[in-house]
């Protein structure tokens, strides 16, 4: 791979690590768009961009907070952990100062 700096080959790499993490079992699936179940992974506040809420109801078998992230990926995370509850609140006031 000619033309590449090592830093841009790790920054590649990482990236695609975290495309990988996001593109699994955690993903919204089916007609409906529903999170089946939750990622893992802690997604770092930079990556964020925004959320949407997905209420357990006929459709939706779980409750989950499903961000949206600056690569266009989703992943369905599980609303009553502590660092999802922090995120949440980080992107409100960003999107607040944003609408201001």
């Amino acid at each position: 791979m000619a033309g590449f700096s090592s830093k841009s080959m790790v920054l590649v790499s990482l990236m695609g690590l975290l495309a990988l993490l996001l593109c699994g079992t955690s993903e919204a699936h089916s007609n409906h768009d529903c999170c089946l179940s939750y990622t893992k992974v802690r997604l770092p506040r930079w990556a964020l961009k925004g959320y949407t809420e997905q209420l357990a109801s006929e459709v939706c078998d779980i409750p989950a907070i499903i961000f949206h992230t600056n690569s266009g990926l989703k992943a369905c995370v599980n609303p009553k952990e502590g660092w999802v509850k922090k995120h949440l609140l980080f992107l409100s006031h960003k999107l607040k100062r944003m609408s201001a």
